[in-house]
């Protein structure tokens, strides 16, 4: 179990104050980031041997939206390795520990030479896993029909990360904007389920799809090819 503090700005909130989703992930990239680094996962055993992570699925279950100028903490730890998938798990709680949500979530390691996946990234090494009680389930396959196009995206410089392709935290936020502030003052993600399916590089445009109700089922595609869903479950304010 690794745990890191954040301090909510005024940059990572809404109207509401409440923090967004897509600074959320952006703090939970980082803990899980550095506790990657305290593994001998990181870095010098990705990025500079020619490897880097990819998140392939996230769930995520907020209770409570921490709010403006408060500090939270972020725990985040590794459960069981199945072959050359890991999966990760998120706690966010207050800093008096009452749990405010939580997330799941599966990665692979790529070849930047093909994008291929690595089966063997880290030969010899066992990365400790651990599990809490009443414990978040692994993120299923999103399964929705009957989107309707809403909008174009084209992926810019800004939304590029370190490995060259779309940022996990991006994908959010394209995802939020497809519905305007008006809606999320008076509802907001009581859950999100999200499947990348293929990278999305600089240039590329995107054609976004949307179904409508209380559980929102949400498509990328390039042609006719996925490149992520999403279901969402909103509840009112």
């Amino acid at each position: 179990m690794y745990t890191k503090e954040f301090f909510i700005e005024s940059t990572d909130v809404n109207a509401k104050l409440d923090i967004k989703l897509s600074s959320l992930l952006r703090m939970m990239q980082d803990v899980a980031t550095e506790h990657a680094e305290t593994l001998h996962i990181g870095k010098a055993d990705t990025l500079d041997k020619g490897l880097y992570w990819v998140i392939t699925r996230y769930y995520i279950e907020m209770i409570k939206y921490p709010k403006y100028l408060t500090k939270i903490k972020i725990s985040t730890y590794p459960g069981d390795d199945m072959k050359f998938i890991f999966p990760r798990y998120f706690l966010i709680e207050s800093m008096e520990g009452e749990l405010l949500g939580r997330a799941s979530s599966t990665w692979v390691v790529l070849n930047k030479s093909d994008h291929k996946v690595n089966l063997r990234p880290f030969p010899g090494l066992v990365v400790p896993t651990e599990h809490v009680e009443n414990e978040i389930g692994l993120p299923e396959k999103v399964i929705g029909e009957g989107a309707s196009f809403i909008e174009e995206r084209k992926v810019r410089y800004s939304d590029i990360d370190l490995n060259g392709h779309l940022n996990n935290t991006k994908y959010m936020e394209y995802i939020l904007d497809m519905k305007d502030s008006s809606f999320y003052l008076n509802n907001k993600i009581s859950s999100i389920l999200i499947n990348y399916e293929k990278e999305l590089l600089d240039g590329d445009k995107v054609s976004l799809y949307s179904d409508e109700g209380n559980l929102e089922y949400i498509v990328g595609k390039i042609g006719d090819t996925n490149i992520f869903e999403v279901k969402i479950t909103y509840q009112k304010r």
